[in-house]
């Protein structure tokens, strides 16, 4: 019975070409599934695929050896299937084919094992075919970026969003191929008022600069030194690139004297001049309209106003104050004044104002923002004019030259009892970013005793004024050092009880260190002479410290200006003022020859 079995299946593979599945050894036997049909393209899960099926036998599990063959020559492998008309064009009979290599089918787990190996007792190894190794687990190669072209003998992939690459890429078009020019980025217009906000005219400033330009001046030739302002443009509360714009500061401080004045006032001052006392210095608020500085022909206005106790200096006979110096709408502690009102028409080539503007001639300036220190010199309070009414042109002559005049009714007068035209002109020369020099001058017919001195007779004369100034910022804008030297002289035709000119003049010195991008430090040392005591203690009526004060006046300043930000600035400072005039002692409601002054302040920019 056993040989007619192995005959009977030996026929049916070489014969008609059947697909065997034999059950393994070590698995149940299974229940023969019911006859169907199958068709050339389904797979059994097991065996060749032929196009003739045969039921599947079952088979009892064997106890000994195994005898459960596959009908593959296990020298040759796997054959592909073969459809039915092939296979029975295979010649030869079934006993003519190599027997049958029974394999040994050890017992696995239920994971799907590998290929189990044939013993190599049993099969010669020259009927082997060359064995592959086996798989090995190799590290991950990093992807390259998409090649542009294919590897020889490796199909070019590309990404799914690729171009093909049979096809050239486009070419980026260049300005210099367009049929059009690219539109040009639209450019943030500087202002040609300096960060310090006290000038007249912009000498030497960059338009192409944004609102802090590196070289800003203030007057006729000073640069700004609020903070870090030269490296680190502020920050606006308001949009600074409409039409119109809005920005300002506020600025509050004390001073302690350490003579303690039953007056409260800091000798002969005209500006922080409390003891003891905090202070709304300025709210000072600013509305304009800048000029173009992108070589077109435009028109600008400003508008500047002031509120605090820093007032007094900002007023004008005719408009703030009568013209006898009588007060108006304001107090005599706090009060509001307009320092600056003007139109304006040009480009960043030459301008024309008219109206009412700060003065060219000086160093120092009336807004917060425009000094290293909380105090101010005797020069800027007492020999200068402050601001004017009338107009003023500017003009930058070449590269390095620079040059304004005007004509403007006389110093800080709108209506005056006299009312003359004054010339107001200056020039500058910006050597290179690390020097600058200035000269300006104010010439012209001016009242003679604004400092009420007895035996005088209420007349007109000549009043001259000019300033020179000198810079030097070693390493440029940005550098560590920075020094300017002023030298001033000044003079009043029939000033003096004689019939003579009254004199004044002197000299301001101011030496700045960069500490690092938030700590400046600074010194001044200034000497001014009030040759007949005319000018010295033009101040406040309660300020009993009057003129005539004659003789000199000297001040040591030290502080130091710290800026965590460029819209915050703290300065402290120490003072120490004196005099050489024994006659008539100046400090301490005139008890004194010198006096020593504490003092802070801060400034809030928005």
């Amino acid at each position: 019975m056993r040989r007619f079995i192995h005959s009977t299946l030996a026929a049916a593979c070489i014969g008609s070409s059947v697909s065997v599945v034999v059950a393994q050894p070590d698995d149940p036997p299974p229940m023969a599934p019911p006859v169907r049909p199958q068709w050339d393209d389904e797979r059994p899960a097991r065996g060749i695929t032929v196009g003739l099926q045969v039921p599947l036998v079952p088979l009892s599990r064997p106890t000994a050896a195994p005898s459960a063959v596959d009908c593959v020559p296990a020298a040759v492998g796997p054959q592909p299937s073969l459809p039915v008309a092939a296979s029975a064009a295979i010649p030869g009979p079934a006993s003519t084919l190599p027997p049958p290599v029974p394999r040994q089918r050890p017992f696995t787990p239920p994971v799907p094992p590998a290929v189990p190996a044939v013993p190599p007792s049993t099969i010669a190894s020259a009927d082997l075919p060359p064995v592959a190794p086996a798989p090995v687990n190799l590290p991950e190669i990093p992807m390259a970026p998409w090649p542009a072209q294919g590897v020889r003998g490796n199909p070019v992939v590309e990404p799914p969003t690729a171009e093909p690459t049979d096809k050239p890429l486009p070419e980026i078009p260049t300005p210099a191929a367009t049929d059009k020019p690219l539109p040009e980025i639209p450019t943030i217009e500087p202002t040609r008022e300096s960060p310090s906000e006290g000038s007249a005219t912009i000498e030497g400033a960059n338009p192409r600069l944004p609102e802090v330009p590196i070289i800003t001046e203030v007057g006729h030739g000073r640069p700004a030194h609020l903070g870090d302002w030269l490296c680190d443009p502020v920050q606006r509360l308001f949009p600074q690139h409409g039409p119109v714009r809005l920005r300002g500061w506020i600025n509050s401080g004390g001073v302690y004297n350490s003579s303690v004045p039953d007056s409260k006032f800091n000798g002969p001052y005209a500006i922080v001049d409390r003891s003891a006392e905090p202070m709304l210095n300025q709210l000072y608020v600013i509305l304009d309209h800048p000029l173009p500085t992108t070589g077109r022909f435009g028109a600008g206005f400003r508008v500047d106003t002031l509120f605090g106790s820093d007032f007094y200096l900002g007023q004008s006979r005719g408009f703030e104050v009568d013209r006898d110096f009588g007060l108006r709408w304001n107090g005599q502690y706090y009060g509001l004044a307009i320092p600056q009102a003007y139109a304006e028409w040009g480009d960043d080539v030459i301008s024309l104002k008219l109206g009412r503007f700060y003065t060219t001639v000086g160093y120092e300036v009336l807004p917060a923002v425009g000094n290293f220190f909380y105090s101010r010199a005797y020069s800027f309070q007492f020999g200068q004019p402050i601001t004017h009414w009338g107009g003023l042109l500017t003009t930058q002559l070449t590269r390095h030259w620079n040059v304004h005049v005007g004509l403007v009714n006389g110093w800080d007068t709108l209506v005056g009892r006299a009312n003359n035209i004054n010339f107001l002109g200056g020039l500058k020369y910006q050597a290179t970013d690390w020097w600058w020099t200035s000269f300006a001058l104010i010439s012209g017919q001016e009242q003679n005793n604004v400092a009420n001195l007895p035996n005088i007779r209420g007349t007109d004369g000549n009043r001259t004024r000019y300033s020179f100034l000198f810079g030097l910022l070693p390493g440029g804008a940005c550098a560590k050092w920075e020094y300017v030297f002023h030298h001033y002289y000044g003079f009043q035709e029939n000033g003096t009880p004689q019939g003579n000119f009254a004199r004044w003049y002197g000299i301001d010195q101011y030496l700045y260190y960069r500490v690092s991008p938030s700590l400046r430090a600074g010194m001044r040392f200034e000497w001014f002479r009030d040759e007949d005591g005319t000018r010295v203690g033009l101040n406040r009526p309660a300020n009993p410290n009057k003129p005539p004060l004659p003789g000199n006046f000297f001040s040591l300043t030290t502080g130091v200006n710290y800026s965590p930000t460029a819209n915050f600035l703290v300065r402290p400072e120490i003072r120490w003022d004196f005099t050489t005039d024994s006659a008539r002692p100046a400090f301490n409601d005139g008890q004194k020859n010198y006096q020593l002054l504490l003092g802070c302040d801060v400034i809030w920019q928005f």
